[in-house]
């Protein structure tokens, strides 16, 4: 049975179990980190609050998570998978032989701030391309869109609607990226890797390698 939480006790992840937590990213609007566990692994009991998370799976995973009064329930999702967690407090174990990775993205709320879809966008990728751009999942706090773009693919000009924004790519992405006005410049990242952006200018993005490219756009409706 799980170790019971003792009152008034702070078990932040970050906090409690460092080893197995990496912070990637904090500011007003999110806090994202990094989850890893080793083969067989376990991690402390610890609490992710409100409202939630985006979690997104970086490798293969079957965890077992374990509440404060013993309840468990297990995972099984395959790498590249994005749900949605409440916030929750447990111990997670790692069942399988091998290392465990996921990103965790959590949406802030600033006081004063309002949570409400941004204002549509006539170039919406995902209304103008639904071939490259999907939506994996949307609740009050966040959009999340899957981009998938082929070997020299060429994306046509869009623009995302005006939210500030987290990133995670699944493959190393290489691409050329022209604004309206016809200026262009190269971006490069690594598989794994997630970033935060501000909310962009129209744009077309064009995939200068020989594989197809995948990433997650996690668009954070608050953050505007």
């Amino acid at each position: 049975m799980a170790a019971p939480v003792a009152r008034g006790a702070s078990i932040d992840p970050l906090t409690v179990d460092p080893p197995h937590y990496t912070l990637e990213i904090e500011n007003q609007w999110t806090r994202v980190f990094r989850e890893h566990m080793g083969p067989r692994d376990t991690m402390i009991m610890h609490q992710h609050p409100l409202p939630g998370a985006v979690i997104v799976m970086l490798t293969d995973r079957h965890n077992r998570l374990t509440a404060p009064d013993g309840t468990f329930r297990e995972f099984q999702n395959k790498a590249g998978f994005v749900m949605w967690s409440d916030a929750s407090t447990h111990q997670s174990e790692n069942l399988d032989a091998i290392n465990f990775e996921a990103l965790q993205i959590e949406p802030r709320v600033p006081k004063g701030a309002s949570v409400a879809p941004a204002p549509a966008e006539k170039d919406d990728p995902v209304a103008i391309d639904p071939k490259h751009f999907k939506v994996e999942l949307e609740n009050e706090y966040a959009r999340v869109i899957r981009v998938h773009v082929g070997p020299h693919e060429k994306l046509a000009q869009h623009k995302h609607p005006e939210t500030k924004s987290v990133t995670v790519y699944f493959t190393d992405y290489n691409v050329k990226v022209t604004d309206a006005a016809g200026k262009s410049n190269q971006a490069s990242y690594k598989a794994k890797q997630v970033r935060f952006s501000d909310a962009t200018a129209a744009h077309q993005e064009e995939n200068l390698g020989d594989a197809p490219v995948e990433l997650l756009r996690v668009e954070l409706k608050q953050a505007r």
